[in-house]
């Protein structure tokens, strides 16, 4: 592990390379963020968090909230309040789940696909406007750095939440 020579706060040691990592993820996300603010949610119709639960219904088709909350790292009451504001904006369905019924099966309806797609659309022409001077190799090569480095953090997350914190196990 390489380690700087100086450090932002005494007696600290910085990994550099880490840090630089993190500060590429933050800058990343605040740019984001700024474009969704100015370019997208207002025209959208959809919140942050709306768009996440549509995403996860779009890929991965109709199945319990609690999966989805499984899948966005939330608690399940979080996910359920987000599909009752969902199902009143007529973007997605519920019903009664056959194998039990007092669990409801969430899915994406065609309204709601058709909002997705329309954020998606947008989020591209922002992209491809912001990386004109990239040719697709170059957006391929960052697209798998940021995967890997999301992937990363995820699984760690993961194995962190497993460990019981009182045993060690």
């Amino acid at each position: 592990m390489q380690l700087a020579q100086q450090t932002s706060v005494p007696e600290v040691e910085r990994d550099t390379p880490a840090q630089e990592v993190l500060e590429g993820v933050s800058s990343l996300i605040r740019a984001v963020r700024c474009v969704e603010h100015r370019h997208l949610w207002p025209d959208a119709g959809l919140r942050r968090a709306d768009a996440s639960v549509l995403k996860i219904l779009a890929r991965d088709g109709e199945q319990r909230g609690g999966e989805i909350a499984v899948k966005l790292g939330v608690d399940a009451s979080v996910v359920s309040r987000q599909v009752s504001a969902l199902v009143a904006d007529g973007l997605v369905s519920r019903r009664p789940d056959p194998a039990d019924a007092r669990v409801s099966l969430v899915a994406l309806s065609a309204t709601g696909r058709e909002r997705l797609e329309a954020l998606y659309a947008n989020y591209t022409l922002q992209l491809r406007a912001a990386l004109t001077d990239w040719d697709d190799e170059q957006m391929a090569a960052a697209a798998d750095a940021l995967h890997r480095v999301a992937g990363a953090i995820t699984y760690v997350a993961e194995s962190d939440r497993r460990v019981n914190p009182s045993t060690g196990d």
